[in-house]
């Protein structure tokens, strides 16, 4: 990973400028502790200095290898953290299945999706009452060996989920305790915009998908009410569809390259392009990748 230059997003009250691209840990528990932790010293780096969880991710264990990460360099780093969708509780017996299962998706790749469809059974989502909010959020300070959050959302939240008057009181509280800084929605884009229109006190941080192949972003309305517009899905799925459909038509990859003037066939400029292209759709917000 080449080193990012040092444009930054000022938000009041973080005192260190967000830089423009966030690392996203969705992941990191799929290549186990020791590749986990090089990852995100490689990412640190290379100048990333925000970092993107949940308590869903890897049934809570991503917090606790990103908080062992952070804790010496806490001061240089900002990071969310999701609530909402509650995982279950990591039994000797849920260890083990997790580990097979991760067993069978490094001898077998392509039964990820499956195992994530039979995983996500197991998960509780719409944990959006206060008391919710609180146990998730004093889990997420522990595992993340941090006193405070940076900017804590509501992980998969749907409008028709009604957050509560006293849910919205706590999230506040929590800001003036200083164990939150901001909060916000993590959630589809049709459910951001119902909330923009409905519910703009949960919108101060929205992160959603977009990509040059799902144009979210140009949905937004003009003059929103959120501090900061977060985005992610720039490679993923849309990296693999654009990329196989150069491999299967090397016309289309040859007449691409000649127009842009770099070698579209290879898979490391196509990567590099397309965070490109969601860096200058969201110039004033943040792009979260992951690997």
């Amino acid at each position: 990973m080449t080193k990012m230059d040092e444009r930054g997003i000022a938000i009041p009250g973080i005192g260190i400028k967000i830089p423009v691209l966030g690392f996203g840990c969705s992941s990191l528990t799929g290549t186990g502790r020791k590749n986990a932790h090089r990852l995100l010293e490689t990412a640190f780096d290379a100048g990333v200095r925000h970092f993107d969880v949940a308590r869903y991710y890897g049934y809570g264990e991503a917090e606790k290898i990103l908080g062992t990460f952070v804790k010496p360099r806490r001061t240089e780093v900002t990071i969310t953290t999701k609530f909402g969708l509650e995982v279950p509780q990591r039994t000797s017996a849920m260890q083990i299945a997790i580990r097979a299962g991760r067993q069978i998706v490094r001898l077998l790749p392509s039964a990820r999706k499956m195992m994530q469809r039979r995983a996500r059974t197991f998960v509780k989502s719409g944990r959006f009452r206060a008391a919710d909010a609180r146990a998730s959020l004093e889990t997420s300070l522990r595992e993340l060996s941090t006193d405070y959050i940076d900017l804590f959302l509501l992980h998969d939240y749907g409008v028709d989920d009604h957050a509560t008057d006293e849910l919205v009181a706590f999230l506040e509280a929590a800001v003036k305790a200083g164990k939150i800084r901001y909060f916000g929605l993590g959630t589809g884009i049709d459910n951001v915009l119902r909330a923009l229109a409905t519910q703009p006190e949960l919108c101060n941080v929205i992160q959603f998908e977009n990509s040059v192949l799902i144009r979210n972003k140009e949905k937004l309305p003009p003059n929103i009410p959120a501090q900061l517009v977060i985005t992610h899905g720039a490679l993923s799925a849309s990296f693999r569809t654009v990329s196989a459909f150069l491999r299967a038509q090397p016309a289309a990859a040859k007449k691409w390259t000649a127009e842009v003037g770099v070698d579209c066939s290879n898979e490391d400029v196509l990567s590099a392009l397309m965070l490109n292209y969601a860096v200058k759709a969201n110039p004033d917000g943040m792009v979260v990748f992951s690997s």
